[in-house]
């Protein structure tokens, strides 16, 4: 799978973590929105619809720019980002 990434969403809304394999050639704004789809799905409708969510690097802290693909993030297999 090399046009994907497997990453760990930490999603402090719902007090859970997920493995998530991830596209690497979609901008980042498209996966904030595939992640939230997903989250809707298995949790039956319990994730709320929001606006404007973000994801954050766990180590560096730095938030996404929503702007640039997942290759140009540098997110990498193993990576954890966190759903805000």
């Amino acid at each position: 799978m090399n046009n994907k990434v497997l990453v760990e969403v930490i999603v402090p809304l719902l007090e859970e973590r997920y493995q998530m394999f991830i596209p690497i050639s979609k901008r980042i704004s498209t996966i904030i929105k595939l992640i939230e789809k997903a989250l809707k799905e298995m949790t039956n409708g319990y994730y709320p619809d929001k606006d404007n969510s973000v994801i954050i690097d766990v180590e560096s802290g730095n938030v996404y720019d929503i702007n640039i693909t997942v290759k140009e993030s540098k997110m990498i297999n193993g990576s954890k980002i966190i759903l805000i």
